[in-house]
């Protein structure tokens, strides 16, 4: 949708004027010169209340929401850019929240923005708009992307995943969710897949943040099993995404450089041991369990592991895991044991003063800093044991049934501290009759800079007084030592001129090392081919495992059924195999002796074999001379057959001879009887019948001679 240009009712003298000065300002501002003024501006007045990257942005913007362009709506955007970026910090681009889509992505991108740390948290880009995603990260050097909540899936993240394996200049990336956003990335157990598949080709990254992706237990698994080349991860945050036992185990037993791990709302049961991983672990400083459902045994295991744990945990938050008195008991041990364990959230795990007691005895000696303690049982009781610590700088205290007693109790000993900075106690029974002795303690103390007691029955005159003594205090502290500060700053200075020809030297080291990089992606391209084909493979071996592991627990119950069946069939069998022994025995001797005779037969059939040899070769002589008497009489007959052949030949011929001369005489025959017809003519006709009766016979007889 092509953005609407507004069209003012009336050009007013003011709004020319305005225009005008604003054209003037770009000029200077482009030397003077209006070729080099960019062509965004001279598309529309309204962009010139922008700079360069505002106007294209704002453009691209009412490309995608059908607005119109003025400038009015351009002045709302410039105010909305300018409150979350600060000039104080150049390599930051914040964009979240914003209404973006494809098309201003795609403008961003073909700015080649300059920024190390992009923000694009809470637009609406999703699957559609990795293409431009591709683009920025081939046009900028970004070191920090932030993707949360923009409607990805694991489809748009199988678009963009080869780019973000080469990619050798990002060091965080946020696929996650932001906090209160109704717009949440899908990537799921795919997706899990990709990100595996990142880890395992990209070791530059060093934060990652995959918080409600419902990636599951399996996707969890292929986390896992990639953290465990990846030695460069140091951040990961994973919560809210159903992972389970097997998930997170897999997490734990592979993520041995994390830093900071946050696991919270992914229904973690007490049963896993989080004792081995912190011994095995040396660099985890942080670590967020929240919203699970440990308890008191899932804390011991924890607890355990703090107090063996070699790198030192920093901070613990262990909200809402219904750890209730018994767990804090344990938990106080470990905070007695740990040298460096100075931040600790155990807030909303129905925690009243017999738990406090304990954790009371040990935080004098410990070194925690921060403790919030909010949504639990506490009362006065809890406030004035906790009194004698003088190393916490903050507390929480909210919606703990805190009353006047422990509150005026907890304020008289925070006003003598030196360290004690932060205090909360929202929502709890605090009243009227004590607002005189607030102001009075927090008036006398310079240290304590924030307090908040909203929700109380305090008036507001109160309130806004206390605000005031906090400021004044803010600005006391702001003003300490000033002089020291100036040193500080013109020292500062001296290092920045330091670093930025460092940083010249670097750059110029950078153009060559990315030279040399382009040389080694297209040898690193066919080792990622092979690598991904790998990958899949050990993707369908793994659901094969599993199916095989089904099958196998299956068929064990089957054996185990079978094996009584087979016990009772053993002991059958082998009263049945005793018998045959016994037969076997006597079949063996009979063998033996067989086999004796056997010898004896095969000796006599060695000399009968000699002996027919002998006779074979002796008859094979007599057929050879037999064969040539034989020839000779062939020859023989031969010669024989030839005379006999002439014989024949004589012999026919003097046979047709005799023939021929008994034909003659047949003839002369026949002429004589003809004469005698002739002759008897006539005779009485019964002599006449008996000649003509004579005729034929006569004439067969000539007929039977001639054949």
């Amino acid at each position: 949708m092509r953005p609407q240009t507004a069209k003012p009712k009336l050009a007013t003298n003011e709004y020319t004027k305005e225009i005008e000065f604003l054209k003037q300002q770009k000029l200077i501002a482009y030397g003077g010169d209006p070729s080099n003024l960019p062509q965004i501006f001279q598309k529309n007045p309204a962009f010139l209340v922008l700079d360069e990257l505002q106007a294209e942005l704002f453009n691209a913007r009412c490309h995608d929401t059908g607005e119109t362009v003025s400038i009015e709506r351009a002045k709302i955007f410039k105010e909305e850019f300018n409150k979350i970026n600060s000039k104080k910090f150049p390599d930051v681009l914040n964009l979240y929240s914003m209404r973006l889509g494809v098309t201003t992505l795609i403008a961003l991108a073909n700015q080649k923005p300059i920024q190390t740390t992009i923000n694009l948290a809470d637009n609406t880009l999703g699957d559609y708009a990795v293409h431009a995603i591709k683009t920025l990260l081939a046009n900028s050097q970004i070191k920090n992307l932030n993707l949360a909540s923009n409607m990805i899936s694991h489809i748009g993240l199988g678009q963009i995943i080869d780019d973000l394996c080469k990619n050798q200049t990002l060091k965080s990336l946020d696929l996650g969710v932001l906090d209160g956003s109704i717009r949440k990335n899908a990537l799921g157990f795919e997706g899990a897949k990709h990100i595996a598949q990142l880890l395992l080709s990209n070791k530059k990254i060093e934060t990652l943040k995959l918080q409600d992706n419902v990636i599951t237990t399996a996707g969890g698994e292929f986390i896992g099993q990639a953290l465990k080349t990846n030695q460069n991860i140091k951040h990961l945050k994973i919560a809210e995404n159903d992972l389970k036992i097997a998930g997170i185990e897999t997490i734990l037993l592979n993520g041995q450089n994390l830093e900071s791990l946050d696991l919270s709302k992914n229904n973690i049961r007490p049963t896993i041991k989080f004792q081995e991983y912190l011994m095995n672990n040396r660099t985890l400083k942080r670590l967020n369990l929240e919203f699970n459902d440990l308890g008191p045994k899932g804390v011991e295991y924890l607890a355990n592991g703090i107090i063996q744990q070699q790198s030192g945990l920093i901070s613990l938050n262990l909200k809402g895991n219904q750890i209730r008195d018994e767990g804090i008991q344990v938990l106080s041990a470990a905070i007695y044991e740990s040298e460096s364990l100075q931040e600790l959230d155990i807030s909303l795990n129905d925690i009243t003063p017999d738990g406090i007691r304990y954790l009371a005895d040990v935080l004098p000696n410990s070194q925690i800093k921060i403790l919030n303690l909010s949504k639990n049982l506490l009362g006065d009781e809890s406030m004035i044991m906790l009194c004698n610590n003088r190393i916490m700088e903050k507390l929480d205290v909210s919606s703990s049934r805190v009353a006047d007693q422990g509150f005026m109790t907890f304020l008289t000993f925070i006003g003598e501290s030196t360290n004690f900075t932060h205090l909360k106690a929202n929502d709890n029974y605090i009243s009227e009759k004590v607002e005189k002795l607030i102001l009075e303690i927090i008036e006398k103390n310079q240290v304590i800079i924030d307090l908040q007691v909203t929700g109380n029955r305090l008036s507001l005159c109160c309130l806004n007084r206390i605000q005031k003594i906090l400021l004044r205090n803010q600005k006391i502290l702001e003003e300490k030592e000033p002089s020291k500060i100036r040193t500080e700053i013109y020292r500062l200075k001296y290092e920045q001129k330091k670093i930025q020809i460092a940083k010249d030297k670097l750059s110029q080291q950078e153009k060559e090392i990315l030279q040399i990089e382009d040389k080694k992606s297209q040898v690193i391209v066919e080792m990622e081919r092979i690598k991904q084909q790998e990958q899949s493979k050990r993707a369908g071996l793994q659901e094969r495992i599993t199916d095989l592991l089904n099958q196998i627990e299956k068929k064990k119950k089957i054996i185990e059924d079978k094996q009584a069946d087979f016990e009772r069939s053993k002991q059958l069998k082998q009263q049945e195999l005793d018998a045959q022994r016994n037969d076997y025995q006597v079949v063996y001797q009979k063998r033996k002796e067989l086999e004796q005779e056997f010898e004896r037969l095969q000796k006599e059939l060695d000399a009968q074999e000699q002996k027919f040899k002998d006779e074979q070769f002796k008859l094979e002589d007599a057929i050879a001379d037999k064969k040539a008497k034989g020839e000779d009489i062939e020859k023989q007959t031969a010669q024989l057959r030839e005379e006999l052949m002439k014989l024949q030949k004589q012999q026919f011929e003097q046979n047709n001879q005799a023939e021929k001369e008994q034909q003659i005489q047949q003839q002369q025959q026949v002429i004589n009887e003809k004469e005698e017809k002739a002759e008897n003519d006539k005779q009485p006709e019964q002599v006449n019948k008996n000649d003509e009766k004579l005729k034929p016979k006569k004439a067969t007889k000539k007929g039977k001679k001639k054949k």
